[in-house]
């Protein structure tokens, strides 16, 4: 019985992470794209950045709480930055990382 729990929870945990990727790539694209406006730009940057740093608000070696703040964090962020992205540029991104080719 633990080994099918175990197993749901790793389906669920992989079907979240699918859903944050598409996200995640538009990151990826805007911060590069001279387009993007300097604010969406800022909070973009500010995301990969505290992704990437090994400093967390709160560190890790804390049980649960040194997790909370990573899973918090970094989906505001992420949710933020793709939300001051112009509407356009939102759909050329989608369709780029769905494999669509785009002209400029």
């Amino acid at each position: 019985m633990g080994l099918i729990k175990t197993v749901r929870r790793l389906t669920t945990l992989n079907s979240r992470l699918r859903r944050f990727r598409g996200p995640l790539e538009m990151l990826l694209h805007g911060v590069r794209d001279p387009r993007v406006p300097i604010a969406a730009k800022a909070v973009m940057a500010a995301t990969l950045a505290y992704v990437a740093s090994p400093i967390d608000l709160v560190p890790d070696f804390i049980p649960f709480v040194g997790h909370i703040d990573d899973m918090i964090l970094i989906p505001i962020g992420v949710m933020l930055a793709v939300s001051l992205l112009p509407p356009g540029l939102r759909n050329e991104y989608d369709a780029i990382g769905r494999g669509y080719s785009v002209s400029a």
